[in-house]
């Protein structure tokens, strides 16, 4: 098992996500005996919560190298409804707390329209080694959506867990893009073929950030 823990954070178990919330349950039990992994959910993924989680796992010398995160968003902020304000994290957070989120980890964001504004930057600059995102709103609406939706965020925590910097996150999204494409070049017009064109969307204006990458 590798040392380092990895913080899953999951705070939009709602009815309508609750397909998404079970991928990563998935994932989590079967592959938990090679990773350790540290699950925060709806009823305790609050900001202070979260960042005491953080500091003492850096205290006890054994710090989080990837924090996942999926949740309801905003530009440039992570929504949570128990948190202060509302907020989980956003580029208005002080640098103290910016600084613990980011502090040498990967950082995966699988919130709305988060990647816009300058909480990237914020995070890159306070230490992230990574830092992914979108800059849309990934709303599936079909039952092709949502299992490909499903996967990729299956693939993108994969590359997290794996320690995997931006070229391997690239490596995942042009993976995607691939498949996605090549179940649409099948499909007749209708809501599906709609559903996956807007996941190609938002898969082009994905954000993986990185010294890596540039």
């Amino acid at each position: 098992m590798t040392a380092r823990p990895v913080l899953s954070i999951d705070t939009s178990f709602d009815i309508d996500s609750a397909w998404f919330a079970s991928g990563r349950t998935t994932l989590y039990s079967r592959m938990g005996d090679q990773f350790s992994i540290v699950p925060f959910g709806r009823a305790s993924a609050e900001r202070r919560r979260i960042l005491r989680q953080i500091g003492r796992a850096e205290g006890a010398g054994n710090p989080f190298r990837a924090v996942v995160v999926s949740s309801h968003g905003r530009p440039s902020s992570v929504i949570d409804d128990d948190s202060p304000d509302g907020i989980l994290v956003s580029h208005e957070c002080p640098d103290q707390e910016i600084e613990l989120w980011a502090r040498g980890r990967i950082l995966y964001f699988c919130c709305p329209e988060t990647a816009s504004g300058p909480l990237f930057e914020r995070l890159l600059g306070a230490g992230a080694r990574t830092v992914v995102g979108f800059t849309g709103r990934p709303c599936p609406a079909t039952g092709d959506g949502k299992f490909f939706w499903r996967q990729l965020d299956q693939e993108l925590v994969t590359c997290a867990l794996h320690d995997q910097l931006a070229p391997g996150f690239e490596r995942a999204r042009q993976q995607f893009l691939e498949r996605v494409g090549t179940r649409l070049a099948t499909l007749p017009p209708g809501a599906v073929r709609d559903d996956l064109a807007r996941m190609m969307d938002l898969l082009h204006s994905m954000v993986i950030r990185g010294a890596e990458k540039g």
